[in-house]
């Protein structure tokens, strides 16, 4: 994969955000049936796991070939394991390699990674550059605004293009505004007019329409929460009725059993199932069974369940 790819990539970029305990294969896979030009990025996944070689972080890494092309991210603060992780990611097929730096999970700022590393731009530089030149693949970082401000953003930027970074995405939040307050773009546009890698943006986008709206100068822009539950986020216009998505829900439970075994894809699937059916007025009296399924044959029962209340009502609403 060339170092250009991200250069290279018609514009506007659209992304779905990696999403640690969402964003696994069988959910990259549905938001691409969806638009199959969006690019998916893997769950965050620690570059010491895959030093190491464990098992647990390496199945994190599992795709389908309907995902291509798919980002690796990782995260860590060693330059030895961001080598081996990197060389592990070009092995693996993707095509490219996103660096978090953003991440304000507590454990994760604790260790000293994701939004951490803004408080240490020399080391995030080093891990840049080892990254990219130790892999022939793209190297992105994904990070926020700043730590409290984005005071240091135009500089953290020009820092990791000096060092070898194709892609920048930031979210319009700080790490001390968590997810409290509306995503600031404005930071961001002024970074874009200070760098020639492209630039994406990210935070607070609840739709296609939306991301235009916010698009601006920027190269591209990366849905994450939003996409729960709600894979058609990612075209334009999305009024998809109920009856629309259930053939969409069920093959994404498909994929996820396929992916991690009935046992273990049917408990993961049920946090989905509760955001899928959330906008129907009458789904709380589903709740109790979404959150009990055990089995593909279930899942299916249910939802057909709910697809003909939901014809119900829709045929008195007619009426």
């Amino acid at each position: 994969m060339s170092k250009d790819f991200w250069k290279n990539l018609p514009k506007p970029i659209l992304a779905l955000a990696p999403m640690d305990g969402y964003t696994d294969s069988a959910f990259r896979r549905i938001c691409k049936t969806v638009n199959p030009e969006i690019i998916v990025f893997t769950e965050f996944t620690s570059a010491d796991g895959l030093h190491h070689e464990a098992k647990k972080v390496q199945e994190k890494f599992r795709y389908h070939e309907e995902e291509k092309p798919i980002i690796a991210q990782i995260f860590g603060k060693d330059v030895k394991t961001f080598i081996t992780a990197a060389k592990y990611c070009e092995a693996m097929g993707f095509a490219g390699i996103d660096l978090n730096m953003g991440c304000p999970a507590k454990k994760v700022v604790r260790s000293e990674h994701g939004i951490a590393l803004r408080k240490k731009h020399d080391l995030a530089f080093r891990l840049i550059s080892a990254v990219a030149e130790n892999s022939a693949l793209p190297v992105s970082v994904k990070t926020r605004l700043g730590w409290s401000d984005a005071s240091d953003l135009i500089d953290f930027g020009k820092g990791a293009q000096n060092a070898g970074a194709d892609l920048l995405t930031i979210h319009g939040r700080t790490y001390v505004q968590g997810y409290k307050n509306p995503a600031d773009f404005n930071p961001i546009y002024e970074l874009k007019k200070e760098l020639a890698i492209p630039i994406i943006g990210n935070g607070g986008i609840i739709s296609y329409d939306h991301g235009f709206s916010v698009l601006g100068n920027l190269d591209g822009f990366m849905i994450g929460q939003a996409a729960i539950g709600n894979p058609w986020v990612f075209i334009k216009n999305a009024d998809i009725s109920f009856e629309e998505k259930v053939p969409i829900i069920k093959k994404h439970t498909q994929y996820l059993i396929e992916l991690k075994g009935e046992k273990i894809g049917t408990l993961e699937i049920r946090k989905q199932l509760l955001a899928y059916v959330k906008s129907i007025p009458f789904a709380a009296t589903y709740r109790l069974k979404l959150v009990q399924v055990d089995s593909l044959d279930s899942i299916h029962r249910v939802l057909d369940e709910i697809l003909l209340d939901y014809n119900k009502v829709e045929i008195k609403v007619l009426a």
